[in-house]
């Protein structure tokens, strides 16, 4: 179902149902002071605002209902105009009937050149700049990031992070993993749209609700009181404003707090325990590099080369694209967080010169699917089109340029991009976020690492003669098949599963437009993939591939498979086809790599389990058919974690792993739901093996 209303004539904010949208909907539907005013009286007062946030690291509210954005602008506004406000406001919102980015500019008076007339106003035109493709699920939307121009010496950097979660309220409370610190509950009178205020999910915001959290809510509804104190909470109802008698303040106070799940989220260590070492200086590594730092955590990379992305992150260029399944199930809602994800952080980079690319949308073809069928899919997935289309054939090849063999899906946030460039970019992001954190970010290069062990301090990694090469409480092994051999090498107290990865080869070839049989070539105007790709690496050079080989060590660049690309690439309409009797083209370049797949295909981030020996000793009622309840090698000073089995889609994964590990690293919350979060868990194959 689209989550868009039908010619925006359903109310935002889950308000409501059949209320026509209407430019004065802000004047009609909140007080007559105005929805700022409510922000700062009922919502930033009732949570104890804004001096609960003040000389903190990191604060968390949760509102039930963005609608027009008016409680998150309003709150932004005061968090930026307190001297001692936290380093970073994490503002999570609710929306099952979100506006598109042209209305929501005209609710906040946005023209072409608008003239902000409020500090609320101007935070109204980066939200709208900002403002995401509407499919459902949670947009991370990063605002006042550092840049890696300016001086470290401003002190701390600080920024606001919108989570965005597009869907119905009572379906993503569930799902969301965070610690809450305050809690905004809008939307229309329980009278009017008691499915806002089902006790349902009410009565469980304990699940969310951090130590001391608070909860305001102009509603003094009984439901909502009484739910509120099933949730845990004090409830208190205080004299209203603007006409209204009262509203509700509440503080959480449970008579017992349970500890975290083993695989749950656990809160951030403290201050003196955050450090991490990294392992792996890929695509993997550097954007876990990227997201500690930006936690305002100290991190020692490690590689056994000279600089970033020199091993499976080495190739001239890659693609980044979402898919589509008929039940939109696990494997398509994860590809479409993590592509959208890569696409935001990657896009104003690419567009500054930073590093090559394209991201201009992708092109996969589909000779399968009949026209009609392709229309009646989107239709039933009510995805919106500014994220996907059905091209047919004629309009395939116009977008692609080139005579491709059948219609296909145009994914807007799809692309290339250069990953070593993309890695670089990343490790010179983490280093401005370092300088100003007052974190260090340690590269040590041409440093192998034979051997990893459990220490007093945490965790130290050991080089081939025994000798120390760094010790943290926490280490991430991102070095993909490397982690396996390291792994290995711990004692059996602290033994964990052997990672289920297996190493794939990969030939790609480029041809340069140099030689007398460079008129064969069409280069693409985008990416087109479909049994292979193309792209435009360069005005004057095609890339095209892959191979896909198991169980073959062979590293060089290999003649048959030159010609097994070629194939593809004439298929897909790039060139014209080389006999296999003719000779190659003498341009034409090469090289090898190896991917790490896993058997599901989906990537392994997160807290290594405990191995099916050690789970044996563990407690009779350690319940190992749920993933998060299975036991894992971490404490409240820091744990083992992983970020691997990227496989052919490591550009794709790439930032959304790193925001999801530093959710597991340093408490943050989670950016995707948890169903998603679980289909990524490492632990999730001993689970399967339990339950079959």
């Amino acid at each position: 179902m689209s989550l868009t209303p039908a010619a925006l004539g359903e109310s935002p904010s889950g308000k409501a149902p059949g209320v026509p949208y209407s430019p004065v909907y802000d004047d009609f539907y909140h007080p007559p002071s105005g929805s700022h005013n409510q922000t700062r009286q009922v919502f930033m007062v009732g949570n104890g605002l804004p001096e609960r946030w003040q000389t903190r690291t990191r604060f968390v509210i949760l509102e039930t209902g963005f609608g027009l954005g008016n409680n998150f602008l309003g709150t932004w506004a005061a968090w930026r105009a307190d001297a001692q406000r936290c380093n970073r406001l994490v503002f999570i919102s609710i929306e099952k009937h979100p506006l598109t980015a042209e209305t929501l500019s005209e609710v906040h008076g946005l023209g072409a050149a608008p003239v902000p007339t409020s500090p609320e106003t101007a935070l109204a035109q980066k939200v709208v700049e900002a403002w995401p493709t509407l499919t459902p699920g949670i947009h991370t939307l990063h605002f006042d990031e550092p840049l890696s121009s300016q001086d470290p010496h401003q002190g701390p950097p600080q920024g606001v992070t919108l989570m965005l979660c597009l869907g119905d309220v009572a379906e993503f409370m569930p799902t969301l993993m965070a610690e809450v610190d305050a809690f905004y509950l809008d939307g229309f009178a329980p009278a009017k749209n008691p499915d806002m205020w089902d006790p349902k999910w009410l009565t469980r915001l304990h699940r969310l609700a951090a130590p001391q959290a608070t909860a305001a809510t102009w509603s003094s509804a009984r439901v909502v009181r009484d739910s509120l104190s099933q949730a845990g909470f004090e409830v208190t109802r205080r004299l209203g404003v603007d006409g209204k008698f009262h509203f509700t303040q509440a503080r959480y106070a449970p008579r017992y707090t349970a500890p975290p799940q083993a695989g749950g989220l656990w809160p951030q260590p403290l201050a003196t325990d955050r450090h991490a070492i990294v392992v792996g200086a890929g695509l993997a590594g550097c954007v876990a590099s990227w997201a500690l730092c930006r936690e305002g955590w100290r991190v020692t990379l490690v590689d056994q080369h000279g600089g970033p992305a020199q091993g499976g992150s080495g190739n001239p260029g890659g693609l980044f694209h979402s898919i589509l399944h008929g039940d939109d199930g696990i494997h398509a809602r994860a590809h479409r967080a993590a592509a959208l994800a890569t696409w935001r952080q990657v896009q104003p980079w690419i567009g500054a010169g930073a590093f090559a690319g394209q991201c201009e949308g992708l092109l996969r073809l589909d000779g399968k699917v009949a026209d009609a069928d392709a229309r009646q899919l989107l239709s039933r997935l009510g995805l919106p089109g500014d994220h996907v289309q059905w091209l047919e054939l004629g309009a395939a090849r116009t977008a692609a340029g080139m005579d491709v063999p059948s219609g296909g899906w145009l994914f807007q946030q799809g692309g290339w991009l250069h990953p070593a460039g993309y890695a670089a970019r990343l490790l010179q992001e983490a280093q401005a976020w370092a300088a100003h954190n007052g974190a260090p970010l340690t590269c040590l290069w041409h440093a192998a690492v034979a051997r990893i062990a459990p220490s007093e301090g945490g965790w130290t990694l050991l080089d081939a003669s025994g000798q120390h090469m760094a010790q943290a409480p926490s280490l991430v092994l991102a070095s993909a098949h490397q982690a396996t051999d390291l792994l290995a090498t711990l004692p059996p107290e602290h033994a964990v599963p052997a990672l289920p990865l297996s190493r794939v080869r990969g030939q790609i070839s480029a041809w340069p437009l140099v030689d007398a049989q460079d008129a064969d070539i069409r280069m693409p105007r985008l990416p087109v993939a479909g049994s292979g790709y193309v792209l435009p690496l360069r005005p004057d050079c095609l890339l095209f591939g892959a191979t896909t080989q198991h169980h073959d060590e062979d590293p060089t660049v290999r003649e048959a498979d030159h010609r097994h690309n070629l194939r593809q690439a004439a298929r897909l309409g790039a060139c014209a086809d080389v006999p296999d009797d003719a000779p190659l083209p003498t341009a034409l370049q090469g090289r090898t790599g190896w991917r790490a797949t896993t058997p599901d295909r989906l990537p392994l981030i997160g807290a290594l389990p405990w191995s099916a020996e050690r789970l044996t000793q563990a407690p009779a009622r350690t319940r190992l058919d749920q993933v998060r309840l299975i036991p894992r090698e971490r404490t409240d000073r820091g744990g083992l974690y992983v970020v691997s089995g990227l496989g052919s889609r490591g550009i794709t994964w790439t930032a959304l792993a790193g925001a999801l590990l530093a959710h597991w690293v340093t408490g943050s919350p989670c950016p995707i739901e948890s169903d998603l979060r679980d289909a990524l868990d490492p632990a999730r194959f001993l689970s399967r093996a339990h339950r079959h």
